[in-house]
């Protein structure tokens, strides 16, 4: 599953802390050793700039700041050290109460983003879809961390999105649909995209790149089933026939990445639709999640994703910029939403 998780990015966010036990059998020496000779199996076989990687040097050195450590979970903090010698900002290790990541990432301040973007955040809005100003279709997608969902979950999920969509589609008479990413910080994107078949219909969705930018997978849509090369990841049971060329515009901000920016990668190129808003934060590499010892998981970087065009670009860059414009308290006044709702109208 491509572009899977996102840890939080804003500076001002706080995480739980990190409690974790390791299976009683093991000494803690015995379980960093464990822990970190598979995860560099793991890294070795698939990070997508291995082979730029010394590990022979490298692995010695992280285990022995590891098993420096007095607990098991305090030598988990040396991954922290470990992503940042490999350049790897996108990836995390996932423990039972919490994260580790690198210090690579761009870190957001208060003063980067607008009070009203700020101010939704904080109240963890859910997806939802609703009409604006009768005519038309907003569909507020958040981030959506699905760590340990089953396949039935994952398509339960994408069948929730898409049913959604289809209520407001059947109710009222809609022009044009808004799909907003601003609070859209990463998650599942395979459930996104299937759950917004009916805004998509049957096409190539992404491409991923291997570390010289040839292609070495794609993945698409096809009767709501969502896919990478022929595997099946989500999809959603189709009620109606899609729509493929209704007006759709994406809203970006800074805080759209990872699983928010392939959904928008996966929408560019389609007819009859623009992006605005704000430029991307900038985690278009693709991750898939690798199951490690001691109920820990990690996110390790494959590929670089892109949309059907086969061109890489690190961020999602809008064709309408709209900077700290926001007011989803009355979206009929966001600048963003009244910017969409102008391209939708000149579509008619």
């Amino acid at each position: 599953m491509k572009s899977l998780f996102f840890g939080l990015i804003i500076s001002i966010s706080v995480f739980s802390s990190k409690s974790y036990s390791q299976e009683k059998s093991y000494s803690i020496k015995d379980s960093i050793n464990v822990f970190y000779d598979q995860f560099f199996n793991q890294l070795e076989t698939n990070y997508i700039y291995r082979k730029t990687v010394d590990w022979t040097r490298l692995k010695p050195y992280i285990k022995q700041q590891a098993l420096k450590s007095n607990t098991f979970e305090e030598s988990l903090k040396v991954c922290t050290n470990l992503f940042d010698s490999i350049a790897g900002d996108h990836m995390i290790l996932f423990v039972e109460n919490g994260i580790y990541e690198s210090n690579l990432k761009r870190r957001i301040g208060q003063e980067d983003l607008h009070s009203s973007l700020l101010e939704t955040y904080a109240k963890e809005p859910k997806f939802n879809v609703s009409v604006v100003n009768e005519q038309y279709g907003y569909v507020f997608v958040p981030g959506m961390l699905l760590l340990n969902a089953t396949q039935e979950e994952l398509n339960q999920k994408a069948q929730e999105i898409y049913d959604a969509i289809i209520r407001i589609d059947n109710s009222a008479k809609i022009k044009g649909w808004i799909i907003d990413l601003r609070l859209n910080i990463g998650g599942n994107s395979n459930v996104m995209l299937a759950g917004l078949y009916h805004l998509l219909g049957d096409h190539t969705v992404s491409l991923y790149l291997d570390a010289d930018k040839y292609v070495k997978s794609r993945s698409g849509l096809h009767n709501g089933v969502f896919y990478e090369n022929h595997q099946i990841m989500a999809q959603a049971k189709i009620l109606s026939k899609p729509k493929p060329e209704i007006p759709v515009v994406l809203i970006t901000g800074i805080m759209t990445a990872s699983a928010g920016e392939f959904v928008a990668m996966g929408f560019r190129g389609r007819k009859n639709m623009l992006i605005v808003g704000e430029e991307s934060y900038g985690l278009t590499t693709a991750n898939d999640l690798f199951e490690l010892p001691f109920k820990t998981k990690a996110a390790i970087t494959l590929s670089y994703g892109t949309d059907r065009s086969g061109k890489f670009t690190k961020t999602i860059r809008p064709e309408k910029m709209v900077v700290k414009e926001a007011n989803f308290e009355d979206l009929s006044k966001d600048k963003n939403i009244i910017e969409a709702i102008k391209f939708i109208d000149t579509k008619q």
